[in-house]
């Protein structure tokens, strides 16, 4: 990721969650609309909107108090624009970035009686059904919504290829002035309550930690990768899981970091080289489900473990991204709305967990993991692999002994949430193929 785009991103989760007050000056009011404009008409995020805006600057407002004051609009905008728009539509008034801006200087309370309880928790049409069946007291709903508004502290993981004791890069941390401590679930996460500007952080530019969700970390862990095995990261993407596999693994066997994206890929080149990972070996597969996917076929049967990090809705990750609820559906790929991208994205998720199981051996160990929480994309998914073909000779197994979160739905499945864990939401499924 490019300097700008890393600055940007630690600047606007650093205005979710200030504590004072909205400066709310004209210049500043007219450049938060300004960037609120451009994201609906271009129909694209609005921190990439904000990156756009920040580019063409003379002067670099990611040090201003200006810039911040704009992050500060842009981002609870962001995590309150259903209610606010609610109110808007309710007094008659246009719901456009002028009129929200204004509500939120006026400072009125975003709930009120006669907002529907979806509203008042900011979800979107296609993700509430799923919601409501993952969690069907309402109260717990309630809970889980209201904790992915809030925002998410900074976690960090220790890479043990260059720091075998979590305990010494926490003093070194601590040492300098920051307020850290151990993540509760975690043996190798680090938690700072305050977010920071990520290059001041001891150790962060060596290598020896590296900015990670504690979930994230759960779920990698439970691939349990040993050294000298052969190993699939599988939608790896730029390659942050792969990272803490290749710890695990300490650098001995071969590890396989796959995508569909050559670009992606190529990110993870340097991470990898900062991290001191030495077996990593990059693979561009097929990305097109109804080809045959020459590389894969080759290796089928060969690998030690798998894991599949699944492209999915990222519902977990609303702390992160708040915006994500209502551009999710439609800034990619040419989809009309959330309900029409959820519908294209489940059968690629099954594809996907078929095609890359084709590759375990037998007695080998297969995680499939998303960052969602909804029913359809996590253990609904697993019931329709356990019932194909693909899938009658794999089993789903219990947690490793030593894993601090119990399992869900009889043992069998790991669930994380905000709410329960103060972690991004995620998913997992452990299989084993018996063949």
């Amino acid at each position: 990721m490019h300097i700008t785009s890393i600055l940007i991103s630690v600047a606007l989760l650093l205005a979710l969650s200030t504590k004072t007050a909205i400066s709310f000056s004209p210049g500043v009011a007219n450049r938060a609309i300004h960037i609120l404009e451009e994201a609906s008409s271009q129909n694209i995020p609005v921190d990439a909107s904000l990156r756009r805006y920040a580019k063409y600057q003379e002067r670099s407002y990611v040090k201003s108090e200006e810039y911040k004051s704009i992050s500060d609009i842009l981002r609870n905008i962001a995590i309150s624009q259903y209610r606010i728009d609610w109110q808007l539509r309710e007094a008659g008034v246009e719901c456009s970035p002028e009129n929200r801006v204004a509500f939120l200087k006026k400072g009125d309370p975003l709930e009120c009686r006669g907002m529907d309880l979806q509203t008042t928790l900011e979800c979107p049409d296609w993700a509430w059904a799923g919601l409501k069946e993952a969690f069907p007291d309402e109260e717990d709903l309630s809970k889980e919504l209201r904790a992915l508004m809030q925002p998410a502290p900074l976690d960090l993981r220790v890479n043990t290829l260059k720091c075998e004791e979590r305990i010494d890069a926490l003093r070194e941390i601590i040492n300098a002035g920051y307020d850290a401590t151990s993540t509760p679930w975690s043996p190798i996460g680090i938690r700072l309550e305050e977010r920071t500007a990520l290059g001041r952080i001891p150790g962060l530019l060596d290598g020896i930690v590296e900015p990670q969700d504690e979930g994230s970390q759960l779920v990698a862990s439970l691939l349990e990768a040993q050294p000298g095995e052969t190993v699939a990261d599988y939608c790896a993407g730029s390659g942050g899981k792969t990272l803490q596999i290749a710890a695990s693994m300490k650098n001995k066997g071969r590890l396989f970091s796959m995508d569909v994206s050559e670009d992606r890929l190529e990110r993870g080149k340097p991470r990898c080289k900062k991290a001191g990972v030495s077996n990593v070996q990059r693979q561009v597969v097929q990305e097109d489900m109804t080809r045959k996917d020459k590389w894969l076929k080759r290796r089928k049967f060969t690998f030690d473990r798998v894991f599949v990090d699944a492209p999915c809705s990222g519902v977990g990750s609303w702390r992160r991204k708040p915006d994500a609820r209502r551009t999710w559906g439609t800034f990619d790929n040419g989809f009309d709305d959330g309900t029409d991208r959820l519908a294209n994205l489940l059968p690629l998720q099954q594809q996907i967990l078929q095609r890359a199981s084709r590759l375990v051996k037998v007695g080998g160990r297969l995680v499939y993991v998303t960052c969602s929480l909804l029913p359809q994309e996590n253990e609904k998914q697993i019931i329709q692999f356990l019932e194909s073909d693909v899938g009658a000779e794999w089993k789903v197994e219990s947690p490793p002994s030593d894993f601090a979160i119990p399992f869900e739905v009889d043992g069998q499945f790991l669930r994380l949430t905000p709410a329960q864990h103060n972690t991004d939401g995620f998913f997992a499924a452990v299989l084993t193929k018996h063949g």
